[in-house]
Formats: C-alpha cells, structure tokens, sequence
C-alpha cells in the first residue's frame, strides 16, 4: 500500500528530511531533497547519489540516533 500525506505525516519524527543521516545496515546517506513522493540521498560510503520512492525509502532505510 502507497503511502499517503497522512500516513507521513503519522510519520513524525521518522519522516526523512534534508540534513538528516539515515542507514540501512551499516550503509549511511545524507538526505539532500524530499517531495511529497520522492527521497534523494548522498551514498556516503560511495560517493553517489540516488532517489526513491519515499514509500520505499522508509522501508528499507532507518534514521541514525544521535
């Protein structure tokens, strides 16, 4: 199922926003750019540059505790 506006922003504080350090397993991004739809992020580990669904993002990726 497609997340809606609601359901980001049931989201809180797990909502992607651009400055924020995200990771799946050991692998961390830089949040550079989020729309209503879609996430791009820095690969810090190998210096790219992606975007995704945000659906998908919040799946596969965790936001790294301070």
């Amino acid at each position: 199922m497609p997340l809606t506006l609601q359901t980001l922003s049931n989201l809180g504080a797990e909502r992607p926003y651009p400055g924020q350090l995200w990771k799946r397993d050991s692998r961390p991004v830089m949040i550079v750019a989020v729309s209503p739809t879609t996430v791009t992020y820095d690969d810090l580990d190998r210096n790219g540059r992606a975007t995704e669904s945000v659906d998908a993002f919040v799946t596969t990726f965790r936001r790294m505790k301070r």
